[in-house]
């Protein structure tokens, strides 16, 4: 029998739930990531359709009125973690940069470089992140390039991508990051953080859910901050599972 060894009133249960009872998680089998994010009851607030593409003005990086960010945000260690989170990110950079034949690559927010040298090992790498991540960073890859996140601060050699995936959301000034990316001056850029209204967990008028996050964008909002900063070539939706928005741009010269 199909379902058996499973009560009746499983089948009463979100997708999730039915999903993790026979063992699996709901990604598809392609992609074999563990993608599950959020919470399994979808809680909170969430726009309406008038609200869906608002957008907010500059002096809050576009995100509609009224929304309340997080001025100080709990630390997130990722260093632990493998790559099941945004791997389709560095995925598609590594695409870009190989169809642009593009050999250096800084990833600003790159932990413990699990994503970043398995996919770039055979190119130029610098990766940014804070002090104690960089202590275990150049004791375990001494002949890498690993500078502390400081804006005053240029990596010392030319650059041509950009990576700084899900990191924009964990800074009090976005544009901090934004203005020195466009200092760096690279070919391409790929950007990545989670869509406000993928996450489940609902936080349309925050704070986010998320306590290492100070804001959430939706996909409109993003679209507009990235733009005031930046050309976009592209902007998807990387991962849907994971709530995950991406942009690939390029600097204005």
């Amino acid at each position: 029998m199909l379902y058996r060894g499973t009560k009746v009133s499983a089948l009463k249960r979100s997708a999730h739930r039915i999903a993790r009872t026979f063992g699996y998680d709901i990604v598809s089998s392609a992609s074999a990531r563990p993608a599950i994010c959020g919470s399994e009851a979808i809680l909170g607030s969430f726009p309406s359709f008038t609200q869906y593409f608002a957008v907010g003005r500059e002096e809050t990086y576009f995100i509609h009125n009224g929304y309340q960010a997080r001025s100080e945000n709990a630390f997130y260690d990722d260093t632990t973690n493998s790559d099941q989170w945004q791997r389709e990110v560095y995925q598609f950079a590594r695409e870009i940069c190989d169809r642009d034949a593009l050999r250096s690559v800084c990833d600003i927010g790159c932990c413990s470089a699990f994503k970043l040298l398995p996919y770039f090992q055979s190119l130029e790498t610098v990766g940014i992140d804070l002090p104690a991540t960089l202590n275990y960073l150049r004791k375990k890859w001494p002949d890498r390039v690993w500078m502390d996140a400081n804006y005053a601060v240029t990596p010392p050699i030319s650059l041509e991508m950009v990576i700084a995936s899900d990191v924009i959301e964990h800074i009090n000034n976005p544009d901090h990051l934004l203005a020195y990316i466009a200092k760096i001056n690279p070919v391409k850029i790929v950007l990545s953080t989670p869509d406000r209204n993928l996450l489940r967990r609902g936080t349309h008028n925050g704070p986010p859910s998320n306590l290492a996050h100070c804001r959430e964008w939706s996909f409109a909002e993003f679209h507009a901050y990235v733009t005031q900063w930046f050309d976009i070539e592209e902007h998807f939706i990387s991962s849907a599972a994971q709530g995950t928005q991406c942009v690939l741009c390029n600097p204005r010269r």
